[in-house]
């Protein structure tokens, strides 16, 4: 396997970027697993930047491609806001960026004024749209599961990876239901 090695550098706004240097270094190897990385994928009808994964966005608010403005009521944080950088303590800053953006919206009033804003409709909308989805309670109950499936092994938790266990053990069904 050839490695180059990288340097850092900063962007004209300030941000730190990778780029290839001149060294390199090979190692020997008879098996390789690519386990890094991780890239964003759109979501339909929201502003997405293909070249870096991210969906578009000044401090967490989403903008919209033509104007480069604010959509009201759009927010993103995480690695889908800003690629797949941090670590998970990262995110608490991170969403705390977007939370104050979230604030100064609403103190300006520029907010989403649906014509149905209790909850009941809320959760009606989800369920439409995304039946196959785990509440808090499920949440909860995936939590136990993971804390009690650790402790039997003496570690912190045992995580688990597949939507289709998630689903199963968090809701009771399953994302992909039998014919009946």
């Amino acid at each position: 396997m050839r490695l180059v090695r990288n340097e850092l550098y900063a962007t004209s706004t300030g941000a730190l970027q990778p780029r290839a240097t001149d060294r390199f270094e090979t190692i020997p190897v008879g098996l390789v697993f690519r386990s890094v990385g991780y890239r964003g994928v759109p979501l339909a009808s929201v502003p997405f930047n293909e070249s870096w994964g991210v969906i578009l966005n000044d401090k967490g608010r989403v903008l919209d491609p033509g104007t480069k403005q604010p959509l009201v009521g759009e927010y993103t944080a995480g690695w889908i806001k800003r690629g797949p950088t941090g670590v998970i303590g990262t995110n608490k800053p991170d969403a705390a960026e977007t939370v104050e953006c979230m604030f100064e919206d609403l103190a300006l009033g520029a907010v989403l004024e649906p014509a149905h804003p209790e909850p009941a409709a809320a959760d009606a909308l989800v369920r439409q749209r995304q039946p196959s989805f785990v509440s808090y309670a499920d949440w909860l109950k995936l939590d136990a599961i993971e804390v009690a499936q650790g402790r039997a092994q003496g570690r912190p938790r045992v995580k688990l990876c597949s939507w289709d266990d998630l689903l199963e053990l968090g809701t009771g069904s399953s994302r992909h239901p039998s014919p009946a």
